[in-house]
């Protein structure tokens, strides 16, 4: 799942229960659009703050050649992680808790936190109808 820096869900995609996640992210990261003050699309983030299960040295190419920010730990296995070459701005870091954050308020509805869907797009349908529902309680506040 996407978020902006406030906790609004803003792309979300499923992956199979034993696929690398870090497959995904480019995906996600395609789906991201926020609408400027101008009317204009902005698709290119700051920043991306993701955990240790989307660290890929290809992800972070890919970011690079974007112009977008990698604010993700290394994995203990990884060569940069050994030899403290790169460290993990650790203030933008923690910022990553709003994804959390915003997957809690989802769980919220009991739906989503038990899984009850049984397909796929179900699930997905879900998750969708419950990122309306955050939105439109930003809306009324």
């Amino acid at each position: 799942m996407a978020t902006e820096s406030t906790g609004l869900p803003l792309s979300c995609c499923l992956s199979g229960g034993q696929a690398d996640e870090s497959r995904y992210a480019e995906t996600l990261l395609g789906r991201v659009g926020i609408i400027r003050q101008s009317g204009n699309l902005k698709s290119r983030p700051k920043a991306e703050l993701t955990d240790k299960g989307y660290s890929s040295q290809a992800l972070r190419n890919r970011l690079r050649t974007k112009g977008i920010r990698a604010v993700i730990p290394f994995k203990s296995n990884e060569k940069a992680s050994q030899d403290k070459r790169r460290k993990l701005d650790i203030r933008w870091y923690k910022k990553r808790n709003v994804v959390e954050r915003c997957f809690a308020k989802l769980k919220e509805h009991r739906r989503i936190a038990t899984r009850s869907e049984k397909t796929a797009r179900n699930y997905l349908s879900m998750l969708k109808l419950g990122a309306i529902r955050l939105f439109l309680k930003r809306l009324s506040n």
